[in-house]
């Protein structure tokens, strides 16, 4: 039944949704929590969006005179925050079912966190991260988390003093650093100067990063749905880390601000710290606390089996009636050239911006990962993958960039990651979660990552590319060798960039470049 309003009617909608007529309309201008029971209502009721609206307000449920009455400070707005209230307690508390969080949207802005909180909140798959970057950004030496536990210990003065070393040794870098990089990568004359500086930068950035500890502060912008932010504040209040609890503390009490009552059972879980803290417990005493380090970088260790037959049947199930098990009886009695045939017209048509259609996601693998901290932060991202990680550690060595030798900053870069491993050693017997602290980037970190076919494809196709850093990029390259062992079938299909770059630009270019040079060209 089409809609039908007033003038008045649509005078009144014209404020909260963009057009009156058609049967597509963004909303804007709503509070997160009239949104979410508006979207929860189209699951019960017969009227649409406009008509749920006019008719709650027509109740007297919600006054929206003037939405900004609603969760702003001061005495004057307790009448529009009472009715609000009401709202809630109707409309939201009564409804039944935690879903409607879903709707509502939170955003945040986080600053003065460090390194080890962005990883902790960023584990959560649901939410949309944009955090301040390394490549761009030169950090204060001053600008570093302090751990309550740490600062009231005997290990304070060994901590204040290694951040120095760290930050001093960052900071005396980058000038040099740049100067070296203008040297090795002269600018060419069609690149303006502005550009060619930002982009020194960068790459000076992309080398020295290294030295940061995971203490480092930083900024993060957040957007996440009502329901996934209540799931991330408790299990921050359920973390052991201090930081943890007090941002998660604060996050709670700023998102009720936005959604006062779907954030209202977001509290301090004892499943979560509880079985955490006695997970640790039984790894110590059956597995042992000594480290075994990854002997090489990329390693897969599950997959599964028949897994091309399980492919094709997956690329072909949409476009069937038959049953997948069906199915997949006819895909095992085709030929090897049929079902390669079959995944070449599935994928050939794909262009440079195109994702594979879904059927991989129905392909899994699980790699055991191996990486220094700072490509993880770029790793973590693909959170579609399910991502099961170490602490941060100082057990399995560290990553050298070798810019940092050919600029000839060996000794210093060595001197400042030895002194980080021996307090590190020293901090972890008594505060090994507080030790993560201390951890550079250059410090590798252990995962285990099950992805689906789908998301692996995008994985090595964007980090394997020109512009990536050098250290996932060699990632993602070894990821596809690894799959190409087993089923090189797979792996023809995933595009990966295989080049080796030198401050962006192809090693055999340069290599070209200097015998030219030097005249010593066959």
């Amino acid at each position: 039944m089409a809609e039908t309003f007033t003038e008045e009617q649509k005078k009144i909608l014209s404020q909260f949704v963009t057009n009156n007529n058609s049967d597509v309309y963004c909303i804007k201008n709503l509070p997160q929590e009239v949104v979410a029971v508006l979207f929860a209502f189209y699951s019960r009721s017969e009227k649409t969006f406009r008509e749920n609206l006019l008719q709650i307000m027509e109740q007297g449920d919600l006054d929206l005179s003037n939405v900004n009455d609603l969760y702003a400070d001061g005495e004057e707005y307790s009448a529009a925050k009472e009715k609000a209230a009401k709202f809630h307690k109707k409309w939201v508390l009564n409804f039944g079912h935690s879903s409607i969080a879903e709707h509502a949207n939170i955003k945040y802005a986080l600053q003065n966190i460090s390194n080890v909180f962005t990883k902790i909140i960023e584990d959560n798959r649901l939410g949309s991260f944009t955090e301040k970057s390394s490549r761009y950004v030169i950090f204060d030496k001053d600008h570093f988390y302090k751990p309550k536990n740490i600062m009231e210990s005997e290990f304070k003065e060994e901590y204040l003093n290694l951040m120095h070393l760290l930050f001093d040794t960052y900071e005396n870098l980058q000038v040099p650093m740049m100067q070296f990089i203008r040297e090795r990568m002269p600018r060419e004359e069609t690149v303006s100067e502005r550009a060619y500086e930002a982009s020194v930068k960068a790459k000076a950035c992309d080398i020295i990063r290294y030295i940061l500890p995971a203490s480092t502060l930083t900024s993060l912008g957040m957007a996440i749905n009502a329901r996934c932010a209540a799931h991330a504040i408790r299990k921050l209040l359920s973390s052991p880390l201090e930081e943890s609890q007090v941002i998660g503390k604060k996050m709670l009490e700023e998102g009720k601000k936005i959604c006062p009552t779907l954030l209202l059972f977001a509290d301090q879980n004892p499943y979560i710290s509880e079985t955490n803290e006695k997970m640790f417990e039984i790894a110590k005493e059956k597995i042992g606390d000594n480290s075994i380090t990854l002997e090489k970088p990329v390693k897969i260790v599950n997959y599964d089996t028949d897994t091309e037959d399980k492919l094709v049947a997956a690329m072909l199930y949409p476009y069937c009636s038959q049953s997948y098990t069906d199915i997949l009886e006819k895909v095992r009695k085709m030929s090897p050239e049929e079902k390669e045939n079959i995944v070449d017209e599935y994928l050939k048509r794909m262009g440079p911006h195109d994702y594979p259609l879904r059927g991989l996601e129905h392909i899994y693998f699980t790699t055991e990962l191996i990486m220094d901290l700072g490509a993880f932060r770029d790793v973590q991202r693909h959170r579609i993958v399910t991502q099961t990680v170490q602490l941060n550690t100082c057990d399995h060595g560290y990553e050298t960039p070798p810019d940092m030798i050919a600029a000839g900053f060996k000794e210093d870069y060595d001197l400042a990651m030895i002194k980080a491993k021996e307090l590190y050693n020293k901090v972890k017997k008594k505060f090994p979660q507080e030790a993560q602290y201390i951890v550079p980037y250059a410090y590798r970190k252990q995962m285990i990552f099950t992805w689906n076919l789908r998301e692996l494809e995008h994985f090595i196709r964007l980090r394997s590319s020109e512009h990536g850093h050098e250290s996932y990029r060699k990632l993602a390259q070894q990821t596809h060798e690894e799959i190409e062992k087993i089923f090189p079938l797979l792996a023809k299909y995933l595009r990966v960039n295989k080049n080796e770059y030198y401050l962006g630009r192809l090693k055999s270019e340069i290599q070209f470049d200097e015998k030219l040079k030097s005249g010593n060209i066959d």
